[in-house]
């Protein structure tokens, strides 16, 4: 939210003077100034003589949709400083605009039937605009006094508010006002506030609504459990009404901007339009790193009579020429509801998180985006083909990567069995038995079928340099992922420990010297098993490896697990002492508050310590800032990982953490991209 005068420039290129008159008043009201402009000529002139924030176009004024794709190339030749955003009016909902929007690098496709309020709205979020008079706070109390002083100090502050004061007609009201915010009460008979979140976040097209938690309670563990079920604060009543409209704002101000990282130009896949793989990843894990109750997955519960819905991923695995993948994401496009994102997943697929009622609905939304995509297909290429799965979001499956490669596999059966039939995951999973499955795990071991995934480490107490954990996927089957938790098992008892970590290692530190020689030195975190380090020859084998890519100037960091150490504490203690001796420093995994733990943090010298997930997600913080200190008095730094949003990230700061990782911060990614806010790599 901008305090100055105007929020942004639009320059509308439309010849009907009567609609865009009705569009810029629209803008107005919005606090976005509105140039219009009848001819294409007069428009390219006004971008070059003043800024422009976004052009917005009538497709009206092209003679055909190749018009639009020749502007971006005029727009260069403008030779501005930075590249003019795009967004397209079409007068008809019509393939050939679509794609045309596409491939010029529009932002967005609008439709000129649609109400000129929801289009200088949808305007406004390409912009990141939010006019304080249009924010929505949803109020939700029993006690109606409470409720009304609520509401009262947010409309003072120029808010829209609605107040509920009967916890089983929540939802009925998130439908009908859609919030920007949810400020809600703690105890409330009928649903408490804990279990309205828990139904609340549940929901895709409400997983994002910042909650904030207004109650009396005065127990830390009770406000931190409404906070890791999904509240995103916690105000204690009585509040002042300026501590309440400042918690709002910042709370509506980071939900702007990670709707911002996830939805700006750097998250949009340039032929398609549609969002990049990382941004849906991101998304993915950023849903997964909630704590939902245990219903409101799989088994979903029903408040007031309607019964709670169900996320998934549609995924299409498409083939044919090049146009192909445009044809069908344009298509996609027109499919997809509010809410639903849309990605490019790889050179031949999409996928689709898409919230719907039941599975029955998703599957027959899969269904009917198949079915669209094939008969568009037919009829604008030769020989292009196109299959369809989908794969639900559960408790079963925390990996982001995992389940977006399980839905993959259920489209790929399905376009190998034909496109009429539907794929799903458990479909397919099902034709291999528990022993056939273990077979193609250890063939992928054998054959270094991999996929290498990056996760940022970020700072929290000025610790230079970038850091990242490497973590490994397996490629089983038709290319699903699995993570190191479903195969390194199978792995160790097939004797196969001492392979793997070899493999790993030497692709680490062929990623190191890459990184050396291209001038960006990064600190690489590896995981290696002490059953894998076991053999005698392992340190003079390391010692060479070193040696072979000259990296005596940059080494990694060797991780060990907590529990494998205590099993094998001498070999620990003695490879970490080897490992020393070579300038490679090492990360303990998984440190807890159990007697093991204290036991491997106090016998194994180690420079990193990373804790367990239970710990970080766990009530109490002055044991977790206890633990903390305890690593540091090892003279560990310490890493804390699952970090999934800021309330976490202040209580983590507090208790002393050096580095987190997790999906708020970036979840693992094919690339090591991350835009790290210290650049200086002088102490990795």
């Amino acid at each position: 939210m901008r305090e100055d005068p105007s929020t942004g420039t639009v320059l509308l290129l439309m010849a009907d003077t009567e609609k865009a008159e009705d569009v810029r008043q629209a803008l107005a009201a919005l606090a976005i100034e509105c140039d219009l402009c009848p001819r294409l000529a007069e428009a390219l002139a006004l971008v070059r003589s003043q800024r422009v924030d976004l052009l917005l176009l009538d497709t009206r004024s092209f003679a055909d949709p190749g018009e639009i794709e020749s502007l971006p190339a005029e727009l260069r030749a403008l030779g501005l400083s930075t590249p003019t955003r795009l967004a397209v009016l079409a007068h008809v909902d019509d393939i050939r605009y679509r794609l045309a929007a596409m491939r010029a690098g529009a932002e967005a496709l609008l439709l000129l039937s649609d109400p000129v309020a929801e289009l200088a709205e949808r305007v406004a979020g390409m912009l990141g605009v939010r006019p304080e008079e249009s924010v929505r706070v949803l109020v939700v109390d029993d006690q109606p006094v409470a409720a009304l002083f609520a509401s009262r100090v947010l409309q003072g502050a120029g808010m829209v508010t609605e107040r509920v004061t009967n916890p089983l007609q929540v939802m009925e009201a998130l439908d009908r006002f859609a919030p920007d915010l949810v400020l809600m009460d703690l105890h409330m008979p009928g649903a408490s506030g804990i279990e309205l979140t828990g139904i609340i976040r549940s929901q895709d097209r409400f997983a994002e609504v910042p909650i904030i938690f207004l109650s009396s309670e005065l127990d830390p563990s009770l406000q931190m459990a409404a906070l890791r079920i999904g509240g995103d604060d916690f105000l204690s009543k009585p509040v002042a009404p300026d501590r309440l409209v400042e918690s709002v704002r910042n709370r509506l101000k980071r939900a702007d901007e990670r709707k911002r990282r996830w939805q700006g130009p750097d998250s949009i896949d340039p032929l398609t339009r549609l969002a990049t793989r990382e941004c849906l990843l991101k998304r993915l894990d950023w849903l997964l790193g909630q704590s939902y109750p245990a219903h409101s997955a799989a088994n979903p519960v029903a408040i007031d009579g309607r019964r709670m819905g169900q996320r998934a991923i549609v995924y299409l695995d498409i083939m044919g020429i090049a146009e192909t993948l445009e044809l069908a994401a344009a298509e996609v496009a027109a499919h997809i509801r509010p809410g639903d994102l849309a990605a490019r997943t790889s050179d031949r697929s999409i996928a689709v998180l898409v919230w719907r009622e039941s599975h029955q609905l998703i599957a027959e939304f899969a269904q009917s985006l198949v079915f669209g995509v094939g008969k568009l297909l037919d009829e604008r290429t030769m020989g292009a083909d196109v299959g369809g799965g989908w794969y639900p979001i559960t408790g079963a499956c925390k990996d982001a990567v995992t389940l977006l490669s399980r839905a993959g596999k259920a489209a790929r059966w399905s376009l190998r069995g034909g496109s009429d039939q539907l794929g799903r995951y458990e479909a397919a999973k099902l034709a291999d038995d528990a022993e056939d499955h273990r077979l193609s795990i250890l063939e992928a071991i054998r054959t270094q079928r991999f996929e290498i995934l990056y996760q940022p480490m970020m700072t929290l107490t000025g610790v230079v340099g970038e850091r990242y954990e490497l973590t490994p996927r397996v490629i089983v089957g038709d290319g699903e992922l699995l993570p190191p938790a479903e195969f390194l098992p199978i792995v160790l008892q097939a004797g196969l420990a001492n392979r793997f970590d070899r493999w790993l290692l030497s692709a680490g530190l062929d990623v190191l010297k890459a990184k050396l020689d291209a001038g960006e030195p990064v600190l690489l975190f590896i995981h290696q098993t002490l059953l894998g380090l076991a053999k005698e020859d392992w340190v003079d084998w390391v010692r060479d490896q070193i040696n072979d890519r000259d990296l005596v100037r940059l080494r990694p960091v060797l991780q060990f697990e907590i529990a494998e150490a205590d099993q094998r504490l001498e070999l620990a203690i003695q490879r970490a002492r080897q490992l020393h001796k070579l300038g490679i420093r090492v990360c303990l995994n998984g440190i807890d508050f159990s007697e093991r733990s204290m036991r491997v943090l106090h016998a194994v010298p180690s420079a990193y310590v990373r804790i367990s997930r239970s710990v970080i997600h766990g009530p109490d913080a002055d044991s977790i800032a206890w633990l903390i200190q305890s690593i540091k008095a090892c003279g560990a730094r310490v890493i804390a990982t699952g970090v999934d949003g800021p309330a976490a990230i202040a209580r983590l700061f507090g208790a002393g953490v050096d580095l987190i990782q997790g999906p708020y911060v970036q979840p693992p990614s094919v690339a090591m991209d991350f835009e790290f806010a210290v650049t200086d790599t002088s102490g990795v």
